[in-house]
C-alpha cells in the first residue's frame, strides 16, 4: 500500500528531473574523438580548458540528442573583438568582451553559422542596463521548440543573475558544442542533457 501511494510522487520527481547525459572537464592535452570541428581547426585544450586560436565551432558528439548545455566561460586576458560561447541545435549564445577587453559586457543570442536561419538575434548589454560587467560565468543554454533560454550565473552560487529567452522563429533542434575565436576566452566543465 505504501508503494502505491509513493509511486505517483516518484514518477513525478523522475519526469521533472534533468539528468546530465554527457560531460567534459577538459583535463587532458587534446580534444579527442568526442569533438568534431564544424568550422575552423583551431579549437584546442590549453591549461585544461577549451579554447581556440581562431574561429572555431566544435560539436560535442556525445550530446547529439541533448537540448541543454551548461559551461563555465571566462575572459582570461585583455583582447578586443572576440567572444566565447556555447550552442545547442541552431541557437548559439555568445559572451562578448567590452571595448576595454577586461570584462564581458554583452550576452548575445544568434543563430549558429551553419543553421540557415534568417534572424538577427538579440544582445543584452551593459550599455542598455540589461546586465553588469563580469569576467566569468556559468552559462546554461536550453532550447525548446523555436525558443532558446539562457541562465547566467556570475558569482558561482548556483543562482543565475540573469535569465533571458529569444524566439528564433524555427525549430532549433538538439546537439551541443562550443564556439569561440580567441584564446583570451576559455570554456570549462561542460555538461549537457535532454531537458523537459
Amino acid at each position: 500500500m505504501k508503494l502505491a501511494k509513493s509511486l505517483p510522487i516518484l514518477l513525478s520527481a523522475m519526469v521533472c528531473t534533468t539528468a546530465f547525459a554527457a560531460a567534459d572537464n577538459f583535463n587532458r592535452t587534446a580534444l579527442g574523438s568526442n569533438w568534431v570541428s564544424l568550422i575552423g581547426t583551431s579549437a584546442k585544450i590549453a591549461d585544461n580548458k577549451y579554447t581556440s586560436d581562431g574561429a572555431a565551432y566544435t560539436k560535442f558528439t556525445p550530446a547529439a540528442g541533448d537540448n541543454q548545455a551548461t559551461v563555465t566561460i571566462a575572459l582570461t586576458r585583455q583582447d578586443l573583438g572576440h567572444y566565447g560561447g556555447v550552442f545547442v541545435g541552431k541557437a548559439s549564445l555568445k559572451l562578448r568582451p567590452s571595448m576595454s577587453g577586461k570584462y564581458f559586457d554583452a550576452i548575445c543570442f544568434e543563430p549558429t553559422v551553419l543553421s540557415g536561419l534568417n534572424t538577427p538575434g538579440k544582445c543584452y548589454t551593459v550599455s542598455n542596463h540589461d546586465i553588469t560587467n563580469f569576467a566569468k560565468a556559468r552559462v546554461t543554454l536550453r532550447t525548446a521548440g523555436s525558443t532558446a533560454f539562457a541562465d547566467i550565473d556570475t558569482n558561482a552560487d548556483g543562482v543565475p543573475e540573469w535569465s533571458f529567452s529569444y524566439e528564433f522563429g524555427a525549430a532549433l533542434g538538439t546537439g551541443a558544442g562550443l564556439l569561440g575565436n580567441t584564446n583570451a576566452v576559455t570554456q570549462d566543465n561542460l555538461k549537457t542533457s535532454l531537458s523537459n
